[in-house]
C-alpha cells in the first residue's frame, strides 16, 4: 500500500466519467458526484498485489489519525488513487482496504470517501507548513 497525505485548507472533487481501466475494474456506485471539505488531512491511497489488506490498512489509520491529532483536524478525506503504483490489487481487494480504513478511522474522525472506479477532477487546496504533505509505504 503506497499512500500521499496531505493537510489541506480545503478539498473538492467531481466525478466525470466512470473507468475503465484496470481490466477488472468495478466502479461502485456514484452516492455524491460532488464532494466538498474544509481542514482536513486528504489521504491518496493506492491498494497492490500483494498487501496484507488488515495489516496496512490498520498501519495506514493509523498513520492518518496521527497526522489528524498532530493538525488538530477531525475531518479525512479518503481517495482511491491508483496512480501510486503500477502493481495493483484487484478492484474488490481496494474497496475492501478502504472500507476498512474507513470502519477504523470514523470511531474518532468525520470521513469522507471519494469514488471508487472514476476519473474524477480534484481540488487540493494544501497548507504552506512543515510537514503538510507525507509519503507512506506499507
Amino acid at each position: 500500500m503506497k499512500a500521499l497525505l496531505f493537510h489541506c485548507k480545503n478539498y473538492a472533487t467531481r466525478v466525470d466519467r466512470l473507468s475503465n481501466l484496470p481490466k477488472d475494474i468495478e466502479p461502485e456506485e456514484i452516492k455524491e458526484k460532488e464532494q466538498k471539505c474544509g481542514d482536513c488531512i486528504v489521504s491518496l491511497i493506492t491498494i497492490e498485489k500483494g498487501d496484507d489488506i488488515e495489516e496496512t490498512s490498520s498501519n495506514i489509520a493509523e498513520e492518518i489519525s496521527k497526522f489528524c491529532d498532530e493538525v488538530g483536524h477531525k475531518n479525512i478525506v479518503l481517495l482511491p488513487f491508483a496512480h501510486l503504483s503500477n502493481n495493483l490489487a484487484k478492484a474488490k481487494d481496494g474497496i475492501k482496504a478502504l472500507d476498512l480504513i474507513e470502519n477504523k478511522l470514523k470511531k474518532k474522525f468525520d470521513v469522507m470517501r471519494a469514488h471508487f472506479g472514476s476519473h474524477k477532477s480534484l481540488l487540493l487546496d494544501i497548507y504552506g507548513h512543515v510537514g503538510n504533505a507525507r509519503y507512506r509505504e506499507f
